[in-house]
């Protein structure tokens, strides 16, 4: 129960509102392997769908959860289903050349689909929709230089859209705080707390074990394999997945030095009267200003009554009800008619940037990793759990355009004290 901030509810809780409908597991230690094939560190999307993949090929796998499985990230975010990456297809053109650009972009497409697919090969009930998305113009300019963008997409992609201007924005949105924007009817929404619950039920039924509240401490290369540290006990393995994103630790130094943690900021309302809801979001699709630091709102898949808003990203982590305060002020400003809406749910997560803000696929001395997600985390990880399993498997469809090298700065060591001046400083276009 929350106190002391006026735009929290008497029964605000700090938890993601998405684990009401998936409550995260009591604390319980199974029994852990001495051997395990195939060891795979962390249980968001990316870890449970490579070791579902992994196991229904044959190999023994279990996957270690420092804390409950879902803690992280995975059952954290707003649920969006995209094609999204913070370099565009057009600047991509330009630095790279078109045959670069078209790698990058048609393997968006193939983790978008990766997530249709998932959810439908293994049933999972989580509200996916492919209900579109509005990206939202903050300027004239803005509006000009996305119209650009989405005209090269549909060119090079056969990606179609729809440019909406000022003038008719108000058929996709109730506010007037916005100068247009592009319409994508095939992008998709779901609940991420159902999801990774899916995907968690999946990979316990295809046979991996699940060691929750087992963090690995260290691994070390005996030359056949891995030996990795745990609180209860050494496990040797042949191979080794790291699917800890923001959450890594010291168990993988040289991927910490090359990942920069930075925290996401949401909220869940209260329920609101049905009619305004509709007003303010008529279409019910997924809505995000094309910002470098974004804030995004959709209404929530599974009671349609309440809106989750999200934004601040990057901020140094701060007592949530400041927060909530700050996200309040931002969504009012969009949204004038919501200045008595109170918060149900506020809460955080990790995310991860890399330096070259791109995902990053690949291997280190036989570790293989995902990682650095820049905001796209539910199609990137379910594409990447699938070319990791790919790759240890030894099947086709292992390659990726995102394996390439991850850089770091030879003044970083794992603390990215300076993320929120960084993110100021490739915001101030936004302005």
């Amino acid at each position: 129960m929350a106190f002391g901030s006026p735009v929290l509810s008497a029964e605000c809780s700090f938890d993601p509102y998405w684990w009401r409908a998936a409550p995260h597991e009591e604390k319980s230690a199974p029994a852990v392997p001495r051997a395990t094939d195939v060891a795979v560190i962390g249980s968001g999307i990316t870890g449970l769908v490579a070791a579902l993949h992994l196991a229904r090929g044959g190999r023994q796998v279990t996957v270690f959860e420092a804390r409950e499985p879902g803690h992280g990230a995975s059952t954290r975010n707003a649920g969006y289903v995209g094609r999204s990456l913070k370099h565009g297809f057009g600047e991509l053109i330009e630095s790279h050349g078109v045959d670069f650009a078209l790698a990058i972009y048609r393997e968006l497409m193939e983790a978008f689909l990766a997530v249709k697919e998932t959810v439908a090969e293994e049933g999972i009930d989580c509200h996916y929709r492919q209900q579109g998305r509005f990206l939202l113009a903050t300027s004239p300019a803005m509006y000009e230089a996305m119209a650009r963008e989405f005209a090269l997409r549909e060119k090079h992609l056969g990606e179609p859209f729809a440019a909406v201007s000022r003038a008719e924005q108000r058929q996709e949105i109730g506010s007037g705080h916005y100068f247009g924007g592009v319409r994508i009817a095939d992008h998709a929404g779901l609940h991420p707390g159902l999801y990774h619950q899916g995907l968690l039920d999946a990979a316990r039924t295809a046979g991996a074990t699940i060691a929750a509240w087992t963090p690995v401490t260290r691994m070390a290369c005996d030359g056949q394999g891995f030996k990795l540290a745990t609180p209860r006990g050494v496990v040797e393995t042949r191979d080794v997945v790291v699917a800890t994103n923001g959450y890594s630790g010291d168990a993988f130094p040289w991927l910490k030095r090359r990942i920069m943690p930075f925290e996401a900021y949401q909220t869940v309302s209260a329920p609101l009267d049905p009619a305004v809801v509709e007003q303010l979001l008529p279409t019910d699709r997924t809505y995000i200003d094309w910002n470098f630091n974004v804030d995004w709102f959709r209404r929530v898949p599974d009671d349609p009554t309440r809106i989750v808003f999200g934004g601040l990203t990057g901020a140094r982590n701060q007592d949530l009800r400041i927060m909530a305060e700050r996200l309040h002020l931002r969504l009012t400003r969009i949204f004038p008619q919501l200045a008595d809406v109170r918060f149900d749910h506020v809460w955080t997560g990790k995310c991860a940037g890399t330096f070259d803000i791109y995902p990053h696929l690949g291997q280190h001395e036989g570790i293989h990793f995902g990682a650095g997600y820049c905001f796209a985390g539910v199609p990137m990880g379910t594409l990447f759990g699938r070319k990791m399993a790919r790759r240890i498997l030894g099947r086709k469809g292992g390659d990726s355009a995102f394996d390439r090298l991850l850089p770091t700065n030879p003044l970083y060591w794992g603390n990215p004290w300076f993320v929120p001046y960084a993110i100021s400083w490739m915001s101030r276009k936004d302005r």
